[in-house]
């Protein structure tokens, strides 16, 4: 009886995930078991069968196959990311290296990003040795309208302002360019004061053409 109860919890918590998109994390909680025990142990079944995917504590993948690459496609640190803001229904705003990667100011993929939030400040470790970091944050720091905007501040911090060598500010010029200028006015005054100046001389001198 045992045998045959768990067997229909297995199959009750696989078609819940097959109404799921290919590609969709989702989370243990999504389930309403109020055995989590039980339910883990689906889970587990579930991935011995090669079903789902555990990507963290708490966190899986319905995978989706790429017949290109021959394999599951994995998804990205920021994909993961959004995935846990939108659960705990929290905005964020990408920080450090993973902002200057996502800006191509370097090229250097990281396995550690951190991420600015209003949500619950956690530190997430992957299985596949990611890691993610949740930082809690001011209300200023995420209500950039222009998710460009928002990236080249976040770099510039993260580079600093005694660390503007001219190689990094010639690409800091053609991103700052691609900016529109609607975008561009609208998140203005979030950017620290030394970054404000920047972009003000970074316009004189396109307006000059020094």
């Amino acid at each position: 009886m045992k045998q045959t109860n768990e067997f229909s919890q297995t199959e009750q918590i696989w078609k819940q995930i097959q109404t799921m998109k290919e590609g969709t994390i989702f989370f243990s909680d999504a389930f309403s078991y109020e055995n989590r025990a039980v339910l883990r142990v689906v889970l587990s079944r579930l991935i011995a069968e090669g079903l789902i995917e555990r990507l963290g504590p708490g966190i899986y993948l319905h995978p989706r196959y790429s017949r290109v690459l021959g394999k599951s496609v994995t998804p990205s640190i920021e994909e993961i990311a959004q995935a846990v803001a939108q659960q705990e229904k929290s905005r964020l705003a990408l920080s450090g290296s993973y902002a200057l990667y996502k800006l191509g100011l370097s090229t250097q993929v990281p396995t550690v990003a951190v991420f600015l939030t209003d949500g619950s400040p956690r530190k997430l470790v992957l299985k596949d040795g990611r890691t993610i970091i949740f930082k809690r944050t001011t209300a200023k720091n995420l209500a950039f309208t222009s998710k460009s905007m928002q990236l080249l501040v976040a770099s510039l911090k993260e580079i600093g302002e005694a660390n503007l060598a001219a190689d990094r500010m010639a690409k800091i010029n053609k991103i700052f360019d691609g900016i529109p200028e609607h975008e561009y006015k609208a998140d203005r005054n979030l950017a620290p004061e030394w970054m404000q100046k920047l972009f003000m001389q970074i316009k004189q001198e396109k307006h000059t053409g020094i």
